[in-house]
């Protein structure tokens, strides 16, 4: 297996602490719901309460803090602290970086090449915890959803 297979597979085969709580799931009997959970959660669901715009978060592209990163590049978070968008100038570079926690990111639009290969919309790439993450260019320009986990 290639150094990248394996650190590709690292991050998606349960660790061994997952799978001895799997096995100790699946030695426990089943348990059923509660008695009227189900009629409980039919009827809420029949009521059918309309969210109003006041149960909505909304956050326009152009709003909010946009800050910029590096030549070409700016980024904004949206919710939480832990989500951001990119959005990148063709030939604009984000620098190399070490990721302190696993990063989840996905090609909203353009095109992303890094050393872990050409990406294009619709791609998504998750990195590990601890890893480094080497400068990352555009040719079309981008726009990238990144969240890291807690």
């Amino acid at each position: 297996m290639s150094p990248k297979a394996a650190r590709d597979a690292a991050w998606i085969e349960p660790t061994p602490a997952e799978l001895a709580l799997a096995s100790l799931d699946m030695a426990l009997p089943p348990l059923a719901p509660p008695p009227g959970l189900w009629a409980r959660i039919k009827a809420e669901l029949a009521v059918g309460r309309p969210q109003g715009a006041a149960a909505m978060a909304v956050d326009r592209y152009e709003g909010g803090v946009w800050r910029t990163l590096s030549p070409g590049v700016r980024m904004k978070r949206l919710w939480g602290k832990r989500t951001l968008l990119f959005e990148c100038e063709p030939g604009a570079v984000v620098p190399a970086h070490r990721h302190r926690t696993f990063e989840h990111s996905l090609v909203l639009s353009g095109d992303v090449t890094s050393d872990e290969g050409d990406f294009q919309s619709g791609d998504y790439m998750g990195m590990p915890g601890g890893s480094m993450h080497g400068a990352w260019t555009t040719r079309t320009g981008c726009l990238v959803l990144i969240q890291y986990e807690a």
